[in-house]
């Protein structure tokens, strides 16, 4: 079973320099075996919002345009990218140099850095939803970048607290419960980490 821990926060105050392997250890020695603490928002790390500027045809690609992106920064970034639904005014997910996402979906993630793609500079990546391990809650044709502009955001904000992603789950074993159904659901875990904490 997963537990959200800001979840368990809206009914239980923790200590503010609680880690997450220390309220994993203290649970399993306690109460329940927790398999995993991992932080959802760990892999959207360097993934900002960018509002598109402008859009322009790429000289020598038909299937790509370079696009102009406010990201928060003093300069807007310029990226190329071959997405399908790219507009002026759009709201998107964009991968700064040294950030990591998988190209096209596809392998490992890879680091991004700036490079030149048919002879023009990109500073960045703007990412489809694949690109970026969100398939599953954003699902996407292919070459769609992932639209956020109905997300209340501003280019600059970080992606996973736009997308209410940073957040640490933990995994408890089912085994381990079966006995305790006071604690199959967010309150009831509450209730334990007060007792504990």
């Amino acid at each position: 079973m997963k537990f959200s821990l800001n979840w368990i926060k809206q009914y239980v105050d923790l200590p503010t320099n609680l880690t997450a392997e220390k309220l994993s250890y203290d649970l399993t020695m306690t109460t329940v075996e927790v398999e995993e603490a991992y932080d959802l928002g760990s892999s959207l790390q360097g993934l900002f919002v960018g509002e598109i500027l402008s859009v322009e045809a790429h000289p020598n690609a038909d299937k790509l345009r370079i696009c102009s992106v406010n990201c928060g920064g003093s300069e807007p970034l310029s990226i190329v990218c071959g997405g399908i639904n790219l507009e002026v005014g759009h709201k998107v997910a964009v991968a700064v140099p040294g950030s990591m996402v998988k190209w096209h979906g596809e392998g490992e993630p890879v680091e991004i850095k700036p490079a030149k793609l048919r002879g023009v500079m990109s500073y960045g990546m703007i990412c489809a939803s694949n690109e970026i391990g969100l398939a599953e809650l954003f699902p996407a044709e292919h070459a769609e970048i992932l639209d956020i502009t109905n997300f209340d955001c501003k280019a600059g904000d970080k992606l996973a607290d736009v997308l209410g992603l940073n957040d640490i789950i933990l995994d408890i074993d089912n085994k381990s419960m079966t006995n305790r159904p006071d604690l199959w659901g967010h309150y009831g875990m509450a209730r334990e980490l007060a007792a504990i904490y």
